[in-house]
């Protein structure tokens, strides 16, 4: 239920993928403390071993609607693309060892103990959840490029997109770095003519790219993007040629 429930809710606007993960880690948390606070009556016969039961059970919905359904897909989308593949094995990693960790120290602690160690790891998850991790849902992989690639090249300040709004950054972002005080819609649609035109200026002038009609056959750059570029450089080509008539009428003019 935990899964069917997560699929549902993974791509909400309001719930997606960090309340997701951090509602799972701190519900995992509460949980297994009072597991290990009661451990001991609840090992009675009865009510209370079947409320033990209940919460041990629904500590693992909480895993599922939580955690184990986020750590995968965010390791996937909050790193840049040139080291994501690494960046989400090293992840995976840490996952692993984290598992490891507990199935050797669990060997030689007892049982209400094991409680004890486990729910610490859901308190520092929802620590590092809501500090260090980014909110990337409904956020477009390649707007996040465009922001990776103004920090790797040192320039933050360039950056000005929907990818620092206050919604998709993480804590340490918005009150540590302020990546959030550059953010501006007006800039950013500016920024992304530019890098349009830019895009289409460069494809046409590879034969290979340009198509025969003026169009530009780069993936990136809409068909209509296309046809706004091409009349401007009409335009453009247009006014120059004015201009060189007005330059050669007073030339005669002069003569």
């Amino acid at each position: 239920m935990g899964y069917y429930l997560a699929a549902m809710l993974i791509d909400h606007r309001f719930y997606g993928r960090i309340r997701m993960q951090a509602i799972g880690f701190i519900a995992i948390f509460i949980l297994f403390v009072i597991c290990a606070s009661l451990f001991t009556e609840l090992q009675q016969t009865g009510t209370p071993v079947k409320l033990f039961q209940f919460m041990y059970f629904f500590s693992s919905f909480w895993s599922q609607f939580g955690p184990n359904s986020t750590t995968f897909l965010l390791a996937a989308e909050v790193y840049p693309a040139p080291v994501r593949a690494t960046a989400h094995g090293f992840s995976a990693a840490c996952g692993k060892l984290g598992a490891l960790m507990p199935a050797v120290i669990y060997n030689y602690v007892s049982n209400g103990t094991k409680f004890w160690i486990v729910s610490w790891f859901g308190l520092i998850g929802f620590f590092l959840t809501v500090v260090f991790v980014a909110d990337t849902t409904g956020l477009d992989l390649r707007e996040q490029e465009r922001y990776w690639a103004c920090i790797r090249d040192g320039r933050p300040h360039d950056y000005h997109g929907i990818a620092i709004h206050p919604r998709h950054l993480s804590l340490y972002e918005t009150w540590v770095l302020h990546r959030n005080r550059y953010y501006d819609p007006e800039l950013d649609k500016q920024d992304k003519i530019n890098e349009l035109r830019q895009a289409y200026e460069e494809s046409m002038a590879s034969g290979k790219f340009g198509c025969e009609d003026g169009r530009s056959s780069n993936d990136d750059i809409s068909e209509n993007a296309s046809k706004y570029f091409q009349l401007q450089r009409q335009s453009s080509k247009e006014r120059k040629e004015e201009e060189k008539l007005d330059t050669d009428e007073k030339i005669n003019e002069v003569a």
